[in-house]
């Protein structure tokens, strides 16, 4: 971050922990929901300052050559972004603002903005699959390293949750704890986002959590609790735009799937979990079942190693359905056309269940055939087997990769 730039991402991606902790910053400025600034210098007590004062300060600071943070910089107001703009000929250090909404970054790079030109945009995301992998592969065994790594791409869940060998007893342990969280998580992002969490988002996001996929069935539920007035998918298929935009939901391309050619489903494989068994057992006052959350992580496990794989070998992630039941849990696409797919288990796979699922690839044209299990030996047969210690070796050639062409 040599210029100035402006980083962003819907919030608990570690935007705060990344500048505080890995940023060689002189002054922060975190600016609150009430009006005041927390300014922290280094090596000096913390300050609560106005929105004028506090940037007067910081600018003092980074006049020369300093390194100056706002943090929460879409609530600072407006009419300061024409001061920011003036100083930016009369000092020579850095500026670093972070945002927590994606409508602060089309402000920012809006033809009317005063900043425009002056930041780089930085997007901080969901952590790399294969970053994820490699942090818990230094701690676990290679499948529990695989399940962490998928549902703690979201960072917040490590600060209440503590790592333990068994994801699935540590989920369940802290079930209520985290089902309260995740659901305040996700009113923070559209306070953020200065849109009210009302009943239609919400029961967007639990119905895709609870499996309806297709802004058409979508519709219909929408509309049967009369949320929306039609039942037209084109609605819904704004709605989850906007969901697609704040970081919250992903589309991924369906393979020879009749009436429909886009998933959609939740990004984050813990808000997933979460809103899925919050809806499901939250008025019944249950807590889900250790076979409940371990069917519902082995879902997540598959998409995330689809996007692995699909990082790894430059190829596009796919998903099939098929007509009579049943899928094929990843493809991997070239240019539009199928390359290989796969059938994945977190636990041991059968000889009966590898032929049953290379037929179902077969019957859709697939031209390879793959198989990955997390536990135990894989049948000899198909075109490719992998194991989860195969997956940690495919992560570490990744991120390899990833840090030679940076």
């Amino acid at each position: 971050m040599s210029a100035w730039t402006l980083v962003y991402g819907r919030r608990k991606t570690g935007k705060t922990f990344m500048l505080r902790k890995y940023l060689d910053w002189d002054i922060y400025v975190l600016v609150s929901r009430a009006g005041a600034c927390f300014v922290d210098e280094s090596g000096r007590d913390i300050k609560v300052m106005g929105y004028e004062e506090s940037l007067e300060r910081l600018f003092e600071v980074i006049s020369n050559r300093g390194v100056g943070v706002i943090d929460e910089f879409q609530r600072l107001p407006e009419y300061l972004w024409d001061f920011i703009a003036l100083k930016r000929s009369d000092v020579s250090g850095r500026l670093v603002l972070c945002g927590s909404s994606l409508s602060i970054v089309r402000k920012v790079f809006s033809k009317r903005s005063p900043l425009l030109g002056l930041f780089a945009p930085f997007k901080v995301d969901l952590v790399f699959p294969a970053d994820s992998i490699l942090a818990f592969a230094k701690i676990l065994d290679f499948k529990n390293a695989l399940l962490w790594a998928c549902i703690a791409r979201d960072p917040w869940i490590l600060g209440v949750v503590e790592v333990r060998r068994n994801v699935v007893d540590s989920l369940k342990a802290n079930y209520s704890f985290l089902a309260g969280s995740v659901t305040g998580l996700i009113g923070e992002i559209f306070e953020e986002e200065e849109r009210k969490l009302t009943r239609l988002y919400d029961a967007v996001l639990r119905l895709l959590a609870y499996g309806y996929w297709s802004s058409r069935d979508l519709a219909q539920k929408l509309y049967e609790a009369r949320l929306i007035q039609r039942p037209e998918p084109g609605i819904v298929t704004g709605i989850l735009d906007q969901l697609v935009d704040m970081g919250l939901v992903e589309k991924i391309r369906l393979w020879r799937t009749r009436g429909a050619r886009v998933f959609y489903r939740h990004r984050s494989s813990i808000l997933s979990i979460l809103l899925y068994f919050d809806e499901k057992y939250s008025e019944l006052g249950l807590i889900p079942s250790r076979d409940s959350i371990e069917g519902r992580l082995g879902l997540e496990v598959q998409f995330f190693i689809g996007e692995l794989l699909a990082r790894y070998k430059n190829l596009t992630r796919a998903y099939a359905l098929l007509p009579k039941g049943g899928d094929v849990d990843i493809v991997l696409l070239d240019k539009g056309s199928p390359v290989i797919g796969y059938e994945v288990k977190v636990g041991s796979m059968t000889l009966s269940e590898a032929r049953r699922a290379i037929e179902n690839m077969k019957k859709l044209g697939i031209p390879r055939y793959g198989l990955i299990s997390l536990e135990g030996e894989l049948p000899r047969i198909g075109d490719e087997q992998l194991t989860a210690e195969d997956l940690v070796k495919i992560a570490e050639e990744e991120s390899r990769k990833y840090s030679e062409e940076a």
